[in-house]
């Protein structure tokens, strides 16, 4: 039986949050691609489609390449979890509770009512401060 809830650990539902919006992300993607597969009928257009594709992949790339990094960023957090999601953190001047970590972005709430979001990519190569270390079994 699954315990409630509130009864995970911060550990698991930090992985667990991630995990989904990492399968929404593969579903999707694999769906698309099952779509685009369809139209056998316009072989010739298909080829140069995916042969432009390919030029425009690597362009966007190009163009994208702080994204992908704070999402490979989120995958490194997600993995290593130096902080977990009810964590006290502080980096640079920002210090507060972790209340979500996503695939490019960590909310952190420093208890005033409003919310910072910092990039993956700086965190993974900032200095982070776990202040709640103490209580790593919660």
């Amino acid at each position: 039986m699954t315990p409630p809830v509130s009864q995970v650990s911060r550990s698991r539902k930090t992985r667990l949050r991630f995990l989904r919006r990492l399968l929404i992300l593969t579903v999707f993607l694999v769906l698309a691609g099952v779509a685009i597969g369809q139209f056998t009928e316009l072989k010739r257009v298909a080829t140069a489609i995916l042969a432009s594709t390919a030029v425009l992949a690597a362009i966007v790339g190009f163009a994208s390449q702080h994204t992908i990094a704070n999402v490979v960023a989120g995958v490194m957090l997600a993995v290593s979890q130096p902080f977990r999601i009810g964590d006290r953190i502080s980096f640079e001047e920002v210090e507060g509770r972790v209340v979500d970590i996503t695939l490019s972005y960590t909310y952190v709430s420093p208890g005033d009512g409003t919310s910072v979001v910092i990039p993956n990519q700086m965190l993974v190569e900032g200095i982070v401060h776990n202040l709640s270390t103490a209580d790593t079994e919660a």
